[in-house]
Formats: structure tokens, C-alpha cells, sequence
């Protein structure tokens, strides 16, 4: 299933946490060449809980793919949306 998503800028989705918004995009530009990341790892990384990093991936804000049978978070491509200031 290939669902068409709207991207969401990133200055609307982090707009009462600006910290966040710049750890996440440190985060993402040292793990450029990590092409995908598990849900738990990456919430460790940005220092944030696996509940909000699935609740992202449920809202279609972080890209993800299925790697096997497990569900990844595409770096590769939220590392491109990041540098275009959006997040898909």
C-alpha cells in the first residue's frame, strides 16, 4: 500500500520545541550514511521516547520502510527532507 502524504514543514511541526528541531537535524546529518534505523534506536539518538518517535511514524512525519519483517525509519530519506526543510 502506497499512500500520498502532504509534506509538513518542519518550523509547524517543531514550533514550541526549537531544541528538538536542531538535535534531530544534528542527529540526522551525523547518521547520514545509516540508511535505516530502528524506531527504539533512533528515539535514543534524538533523546526523545519510542512513543512519540511511533507517533511520528504513524502521522506520516518520519519516512519509514519495511526492511524484512520490521518496520525502519528511512535515513536516507529523512536526512534529504530535512535539508529541504520538510518532513514527509
Amino acid at each position: 500500500m502506497n499512500q500520498q502524504q502532504n509534506p509538513v514543514k518542519l518550523d509547524t511541526l517543531f514550533a514550541s520545541s526549537p531544541e528538538i528541531k536542531q538535535d534531530l537535524e544534528q542527529t540526522a546529518s551525523q547518521l547520514f550514511f545509516i540508511p535505516f534505523m530502528t524506531p527504539e534506536k533512533f528515539a535514543e539518538a534524538i533523546g526523545l521516547s519510542k512513543g512519540v518517535v511511533g507517533g511520528w511514524i504513524d502521522q506520516g512525519y518520519i519516512p519509514t520502510a519495511k526492511v524484512g519483517r520490521y518496520r525502519m525509519i528511512n535515513m536516507v530519506v529523512l536526512v534529504s527532507n530535512l535539508k529541504e526543510g520538510k518532513v514527509s
